[in-house]
Parts: structure tokens; sequence; C-alpha cells
């Protein structure tokens, strides 16, 4: 009985080792028709700039326009205020009706089948 799990044991490294040598050679044989160059380290510097650089106007235009938004958020609120408080009164007033509502999500069920 000792004896056929050992026998077992030695197919199952022999099988192992074949399947490995057979990885090894696929690789070897991938690695051959597509050669491996790595890029100029100044291609690399300049994409990193130029990314650097979209992503900065990115950030700056988004900034820009939330300004601008808020602005105009804090001026239309302030007049409301100012000039017809009840409207302003009725404004909030639908706002925290409807808030519950805005951030009501419903949760899906997952089976787990």
């Amino acid at each position: 009985m000792k004896n056929d799990d050992q026998n077992s044991q030695e197919r199952y490294e022999s099988e192992e080792a074949k399947t490995a040598k057979q990885v090894s050679d696929g690789l070897e044989k991938i690695e051959q028709w597509h050669s491996v160059s790595t890029p100029n380290l100044q291609w690399f510097q300049q994409h990193v700039e130029l990314e650097k650089k979209r992503v900065q106007k990115k950030r700056l235009k988004e900034l820009l326009v939330f300004i601008i938004v808020s602005v105009f958020i804090l001026s239309v609120g302030m007049a409301v205020v100012y000039r017809e408080p009840i409207v302003f009164l009725y404004v909030q007033l639908i706002g925290l009706i409807l808030l519950p509502i805005a951030l009501y999500k419903p949760r899906r069920k997952v089976n787990h089948e």
C-alpha cells in the first residue's frame, strides 16, 4: 500500500515536471517571437510631463466650474432671502421633502445561486 502511494506520488511529480518544462519552453518561444525592448527614458519623461499638464488643466477647469456654480447658487439664495423670504421658505420646505427621496437608494437583492 505504501509502495502504491509512493508510485503515484512519483508519477504526479514527473507529470508536474513535464508540465513545467512545457510551459517554460512555450514562454521561451514567445520571447523569441516578440522581442522585448524598453522604451527610451526621455519618452517616458515626456509622457509623464504631458500627463501632469493635462491633469493640472483638468483640475483647474473643474475648480473654476465649481466656483462659478457655487457663486451663482449663493447669489440666487441671497437674492431670494432678501427680496422674497416666503419664496426662500417654500424652497427650503420642498428641499426637505425631496431630500429623503433623493437619498433613498433601493438595494438589490443578491441571489447566491
